[in-house]
């Protein structure tokens, strides 16, 4: 396995290696010329001392322009440079020197261990094959010289000592580049996993803030600058966010059993719940955990709807004992014959009625259960038309206040008959009770538009509005302004509405007034689910 740093693979480069690996060959050079150049040089020579001086001067001027060439532009190229250099200069003495070559060849130790740990295994071996072949051309060539002072011992010495550098090198490199692999890995899943972590903090609905010691931010995620509408900081003081909650800690951080109470971080802004929770990392840290009161209501508002929902239908199975009787006694009237012509359009109302009272109970039981709708083809503008018809019959005095728009073309539209039914008369009658002004008259208008493919049913009407701050609460269970009212009208609608793929959306009238819209699906998402 090649070391991670070494040449040939991928990992980069150790350059404080190859510097301090380029300063050696600098030191090295340096005491070769001092070698050379002083009245040590080894005698007998069998060549010329000039030959050495300028083999020497070379390469101390080498080793110096590879260290400048490492300093200005670190390459790859530059180790396996600086090893030829080292080689050929080794081979040159093997062939010049033969008294004192031992020294020299123990100095290129250093040279070979280097190898090793810099290299891949093959260069790094292919290299020490290199060497050691110059050493045992060395002892030929003297032996061959007649130099009866080289010793074959002191040669295998070296061939083992180089053999043994380099493989401890190898090793060795070997166990970095796996430690190097290892702590990369590490690293990378720390960091995804503190990624994720900040990833989740910030899309937690709860404001969750983490301060030092002495109360300063040192992290915050988006839901507490929402709860307090200010961002924060890194380095800020608790007390410049809220200074409220700055106190909050400091109670806690005396009283750790006792509950902080709720506060508000604005004027005029939701109820939140702090928490507190001390972190011991290298400090003593804290955690902030702002939760928003509104979403426990918004639970208790839940599983106040489950518990209404199965209430209303045990009572709509109650009433639907007494309505089969009504209805089956309103057959029995029809079929005698009997009464006049006013009392059989009285008894035609109760059956309509009745049907009608069915459909709402058959609606509740279906939310209750969890039922789909049973979509059909509908023709919008004959549905209304059948609707207002029948809301008249049993309302005369509205007809001069609902205003039913006439359609150039047919409309056609995939709806559950009865829910939309009940949809268009809570929204009718809710228009009607509260789309006017006191001692005025409601004027109701519903139209029908398409908005692409998709139908749209519009009722409006021209009274005071909804109050924003109440808009948002419009859709919501239990939501009412009215003494009388149960606040589940506009909540069943937008269920019936939702369960149909529909969307029912309120929307301000320029110049006064409300108006509901009904944007019927096009058909092909719920058909393919029904089939």
């Amino acid at each position: 396995m090649a070391p991670a740093f070494a040449l040939g693979t991928d990992g980069p480069l150790r350059r404080r290696e190859l510097y301090y690996f380029a300063l050696f060959r600098c030191l090295e050079a340096a005491l070769l010329a001092l070698w050379v150049f002083s009245p040590f040089t080894p005698t007998p020579n069998p060549v010329n001392l000039e030959t050495l001086q300028v083999l020497s001067a070379a390469y101390l001027f080498s080793a110096a322009l590879l260290l400048v060439w490492d300093r200005l532009s670190p390459h790859p190229g530059q180790l396996m440079a600086g090893l030829g250099v080292d080689m050929a200069v080794f081979a040159l003495l093997a062939w010049l020197l033969q008294s004192g070559f031992e020294s020299v060849a123990l100095l290129m130790l250093v040279n070979m261990a280097a190898a090793g740990l810099l290299l891949s295994q093959r260069r790094s071996s292919a290299l020490t094959l290199m060497a050691i072949g110059l050493l045992f051309a060395h002892y030929l060539v003297a032996r061959l010289r007649g130099d009866a002072d080289v010793d074959v011992v002191q040669t295998l010495m070296l061939t083992a000592s180089y053999a043994a550098t380099v493989l401890f090198c190898q090793m060795l490199a070997s166990q970095v580049q796996a430690s190097q692999a290892l702590a990369d890995t590490r690293g990378l899943q720390l960091a995804e996993m503190a990624q994720m972590n900040e990833q989740i903090i910030k899309c937690m609905r709860s404001g969750v803030i983490l301060l030092d010691r002495h109360h300063r931010v040192l992290l915050s995620n988006e839901a507490a600058g929402q709860l307090s509408r200010q961002s924060l900081q890194r380095g800020q003081a608790l007390r410049d966010y809220s200074e409220e909650l700055d106190k909050r800690l400091v109670q806690w951080r005396k009283h750790p059993e006792q509950r902080p109470e709720a506060l508000s971080l604005y004027e005029g802004g939701p109820v939140v719940i702090p928490r507190f929770v001390s972190v011991t990392l290298n400090d003593l840290n804290y955690l902030v955990f702002l939760e928003d009161s509104r979403i426990f209501s918004g639970r208790a508002d839940e599983l106040q709807l489950a518990n209404l929902g199965r209430l209303s239908a045990s009572i709509a199975h109650e009433i639907r004992n007494p309505l089969a009787a009504i209805s089956y006694a309103q057959q029995l009237l029809v079929e005698s014959g009997t009464g006049n012509v006013s009392d059989r359009r009285m008894l035609e109302i109760i059956g309509s009625q009745s049907r009608r009272l069915n459909g709402i109970i058959e609606n509740i039981l279906g939310l209750a259960r969890r039922q789909t709708a049973s979509p059909q083809t509908l023709e919008i503008g004959g549905f209304l038309e059948k609707l207002l018809e029948e809301h008249l019959s049993t309302h005369p005095d509205d007809r001069a206040l609902i205003h039913l728009q006439s359609l150039p073309a047919p409309v056609y539209a995939l709806f559950d008959r009865s829910h939309l039914h009940q949809i268009v008369t809570v929204l009718l009658t809710n228009a009607l009770v509260y789309g006017h002004a006191p001692h005025v008259p409601a004027e109701i208008r519903i139209g029908v538009r398409m908005d692409g493919r998709s139908p749209v049913i519009d009722i409006s009407d021209r009274g005071p509005g909804i109050p924003p701050n109440q808009r948002e609460q419009l859709f919501t269970p239990f939501h009412t302004t009215s003494e009388h009212g149960t606040g589940l009208g506009l909540y069943i609608a937008k269920q019936l509405a939702d369960a149909n793929q529909a969307q029912l959306r309120y929307e301000a009238v320029l110049g006064g007034g409300s108006r509901f819209s009904l944007r019927l699906s096009d058909g092909q998402t719920l058909l393919s689910e029904q089939l």
